[in-house]
Parts: structure tokens; C-alpha cells; sequence
């Protein structure tokens, strides 16, 4: 791999601090369109870093160009990337800015709802060259969701290059030609140590006890409800 794929981790998890402070912020606030510009800025990336990431993988540019096509049929993906790049280079910002044709409605919606939401005029989806008002947060929710989604299934389709847990695995070894005594030289350890390391399969589960567990199922239990197994779990 060119980097670790706790880039695109930590590039999920900045995603979703921004959402969570922009769904918290004030109405028409100058903090809201910051928390906008960074989630949307932060959500962008995460396709980017997950290919630089796992760049040179076996498979992975195959797999990748079936999301591309995925998100480019996305409801919301291609709207989100182009307001990201009217905001990193242009400098403009759509968050609550309204457009005449739906002033009414937007006056309507802050007089009937108790607290007002912020608001996005995205492209009618249904009909050519029209536009809809939308709630801000919901439409930034449902696209994160489809980013959460494909991390999930990059996870799964590449799970003992991107979890170290699963990568420290007898069976991903043995797949790849290498040995226990590899394993070891590889955390760093002089390879004699692996002669006092205890009976497998207790000597693979002592490297894994060294690796973290996957550091984002709790942003797929939230918005997926599921979460990555842990090699332990399954075998106990």
C-alpha cells in the first residue's frame, strides 16, 4: 500500500464529527456554513484517500471503477463533489442560501417548523434543469451514508490489507507464502522469539492481541447498522 488505510479512517470520522456540529449548529449562523464546508471538503476525500491508500492492491482499481460508475448514478454523490469543488475553488457556499423560486417555501417551512432547519437547493433529480429545496442535514446524512457503504464494502472485499487484525491471520500468511517467524520479524521482533510463542493457534491470536480493532464500527453501526468482525471473535 502507498499509505494506511487509517487515512481514510480518520477522513470518515472528521465526516462525521463535521455533520454531527453541523446538525447542532444555529440557523443562518456563520459556524453552520463552516461545519458545511468541512464535512462536505472532509467527505470528499474519503474516496480519494481510499485510493491512494490501496493503490497497487491486487484487484483494487477492478473493484474501485465498479463504485465509480456507482456513485456517479448516486442520487446525491455527483452534487456534493461539485458543490466540494465550487467551495475549495471558487470559494462559494450553497449552505442556506436560497434562490428566489423557492423563497416561499423556505419562509413557509421557517414559520410552520418549530426549530428551522438548514437548507440546500440541489438539482430536481425528476425534472431537467429544475431544482428542489431540500433539508441541508438530510441531504448531507444520506450522501455520508453512501460513503460509509462503500468504505464497508472496501473493508469487506479487502479486509486483510486494510485490518491488521485480519491481516496477522495464519490463513492470510499461509496465502501469501510466508510463516509465523515472518509474522514476527514483521512486527519488528527478532525472529527467534517466535520459538517461545505459545502452541497455534494461540501464537497468531498473541500478534493480533498488538493490532488495534477496526477503529471505525462505530460509524458503521450508526449510520449501516452493521459492524467488521474481529478474527477472535469468530473463532471463540
Amino acid at each position: 500500500m502507498a499509505h494506511s488505510f487509517g487515512i481514510v479512517e480518520e477522513k470518515l470520522r472528521e465526516a462525521d464529527f463535521f455533520l454531527n456540529q453541523l446538525c447542532r449548529s444555529s440557523n443562518l449562523s456563520f459556524e453552520a456554513r463552516c461545519f458545511f464546508s468541512a464535512f462536505v471538503s472532509a467527505a470528499r476525500s474519503v474516496t480519494l484517500t481510499m485510493q491512494a491508500s490501496l493503490k497497487g492492491v491486487r484487484d483494487f482499481a477492478q473493484w474501485y471503477e465498479e463504485i465509480r460508475i456507482e456513485l456517479k448514478t448516486d442520487r446525491l454523490a455527483p452534487y456534493f463533489v461539485e458543490i466540494r469543488n465550487d467551495i475549495v475553488h471558487i470559494g462559494t457556499n450553497p449552505l442556506n442560501q436560497v434562490a428566489l423560486e423557492h423563497l416561499q417555501e423556505h419562509l413557509s417551512r421557517q414559520l410552520h417548523q418549530r426549530d428551522s432547519a438548514h437548507v440546500l437547493v440541489l438539482p430536481d433529480p425528476n425534472r431537467e434543469g429544475a431544482s428542489v429545496l431540500v433539508d441541508a442535514a438530510q441531504a448531507c446524512t444520506e450522501y455520508f451514508t453512501s460513503l460509509v457503504s462503500v468504505t464497508f464494502e472496501c473493508y469487506q472485499r479487502f479486509l486483510t490489507v486494510v485490518d491488521p487484525r485480519w491481516y496477522f491471520t495464519q490463513e492470510n500468511f499461509e496465502a501469501m507464502g510466508r510463516t509465523f517467524e515472518d509474522a514476527v520479524a514483521e512486527l519488528g521482533f527478532p525472529p527467534e522469539w517466535a520459538s517461545c510463542a505459545p502452541m497455534e493457534p494461540d501464537a497468531w491470536k498473541a500478534l493480533r492481541l498488538q493490532q488495534p480493532p477496526c477503529q471505525i464500527n462505530d460509524i458503521f453501526r450508526k449510520y449501516l447498522d452493521r459492524t467488521i468482525p474481529d478474527p477472535d471473535d469468530e473463532e471463540s
